[in-house]
C-alpha cells in the first residue's frame, strides 16, 4: 500500500522501506540530518499509515471509557488523550490518540498495525466510519513548527495535546517526536495542497528519523514495547491507567506480577543496541532490549529495554551483549532528550 504523497515522495528522492504493508519513506537526505533538522528548526512527515477512526454514539464516552484505560471522562471538547485499548488478559491492544469532537462523536488515531483489529472491537460496541482512505495525516514537528504552520492557520495559542478545526481540517498540537509540533488531518486533496507549501521551510522525513526521535523521547512503539501480552505497568506507563474506574481487562492486569518493566540505557562504550540484544548482570540476564539506535542527538547508543524490576536503578552497569561482544552501559531513566535540546 501507498499513501496519496508517494508520487511527492519520489520526486524528493526517498529511499523507501516496507512497514506493515506500507511503501513508506525510510529517508530523504539521510537519517541524522532528518533527526538533526527536527530538533534544531522542523521536520515534516507523512503519517497517513495511521489509522482514523471516527466514532459516533449516544454512549460513545461512557462505552470508549469501559475499553480504555485512562479517564475518557476528564476529557473535555477540543482536547486530545493518549489512551490504551486493553483485551481481557490486560494486555494492550494498541496505544492511541483520542479527540473529543463532542460526548458523542470522537475521532481516534491508531497504529498502522492495529487499524482493523481496533475497528472490529469498537464495531462491537459502537458506529464506526474509517477515515484512514479519505484523509492524509501529516505531522510538521520541531521549534519552528508553530512559525510556519501559524502562516497558514491560527495555532500560535492552540495548547499542547489541543485540537482546532479550520473547516474539513483538523490541527492537533500533538506529535511523536519529543518536540513541539502539529499533526494535521486533512482530505486528501487539502492535504496534498497543505503538504506542498509545509516542504517551503520543513525538511521532509522518514520513518528512520521517527525511530531515532521517539526512542530519544522515551515514546513507546507498539510491536516492541506494547502488545497484546503485555500490560501497562510492564511498559510503564503506570500514569495512563486509572484504576478508580471500571475497564476491560482490569481485574487480570491488577494481579499480573509485574517480573520486567521498561526502563532505559545509555552505552558508555561504543556500540549501537537493537531490539533483542540482552543485558547482563554478572553474567546473568537482567533485561533485553525493545528497542534501540544510535542518537545523533548525544552521540552515543541509547535503547529502551525490559529490565528486572530489582535492577531499576539509575545509574547501574550493566553489559550489552553485542552479537557475542559485551560493551558498558549504565541504566537510566527516559527520556534521554528533552525538549528543545
Amino acid at each position: 500500500m501507498r499513501t496519496p504523497l508517494y508520487s511527492l515522495h519520489k520526486e524528493k528522492g526517498a529511499k523507501f522501506t516496507f512497514f506493515h504493508g506500507w511503501e513508506m519513506p525510510l529517508q530523504f537526505s539521510g537519517i541524522v540530518e532528518e533527526v538533526r533538522a527536527v530538533r534544531s528548526s522542523a521536520g515534516l512527515f507523512d503519517v497517513s499509515h495511521m489509522g482514523r477512526l471516527k466514532v459516533k454514539g449516544v454512549k460513545a464516552l461512557e462505552t470508549l471509557n469501559r475499553l480504555t484505560t485512562n479517564n475518557l471522562k476528564k476529557l473535555k471538547q477540543g482536547k486530545v488523550q493518549y489512551n490504551l485499548f486493553t483485551n481481557e488478559k490486560g494486555g494492550v491492544l494498541d496505544d492511541v490518540t483520542v479527540y473529543m469532537l463532542s460526548e458523542e462523536e470522537f475521532l481516534i488515531c491508531t497504529n498502522a498495525a492495529n487499524r482493523e483489529k481496533i475497528k472490529n472491537h469498537l464495531s462491537k460496541h459502537l458506529e464506526v466510519e474509517d477515515l484512514s482512505e479519505s484523509t492524509l495525516q501529516i505531522a510538521l514537528q520541531g521549534k519552528e513548527s508553530e512559525r510556519i504552520l501559524a502562516k497558514y492557520f491560527d495555532v500560535k495559542d492552540l495548547r499542547f495535546f489541543r485540537f482546532r478545526k479550520f473547516g474539513n481540517v483538523l490541527i492537533s498540537r500533538t506529535g511523536y517526536t519529543g518536540e513541539d509540533g502539529f499533526e494535521i488531518y486533512a482530505p486528501v486533496e487539502e492535504g496534498l495542497d497543505i503538504y506542498r507549501e509545509l516542504l517551503r521551510e520543513a525538511l521532509p522525513c522518514g520513518l528512520g528519523a521517527r525511530d531515532v526521535l521517539r526512542i530519544e523521547a522515551g515514546l513507546p512503539l507498539y510491536g516492541n514495547e506494547l502488545s497484546e501480552d503485555t500490560t501497562p505497568f510492564e511498559a510503564n506507563l503506570d500514569k495512563f491507567v486509572d484504576l478508580s474506574k471500571e475497564f476491560l481487562g482490569k481485574e487480570a492486569m491488577v494481579s499480573k506480577e509485574v517480573r520486567r518493566k521498561l526502563y532505559g540505557l545509555e552505552l558508555t562504550e561504543r556500540g549501537v543496541p537493537r531490539r533483542g540484544y540482552r543485558l547482563l548482570k554478572e553474567g546473568r540476564e537482567v533485561g533485553v532490549v525493545s528497542s534501540g539506535t544510535f542518537s545523533p542527538t548525544l552521540g552515543k547508543g541509547i535503547a529502551l529495554c525490559f529490565v528486572d524490576t530489582d535492577m531499576r536503578r539509575e545509574g547501574e552497569e550493566v553489559w550489552i551483549d553485542i552479537r557475542g561482544k559485551p560493551v558498558r552501559g549504565t541504566l537510566r531513566s527516559y527520556p534521554f532528550v528533552r525538549r528543545g535540546r
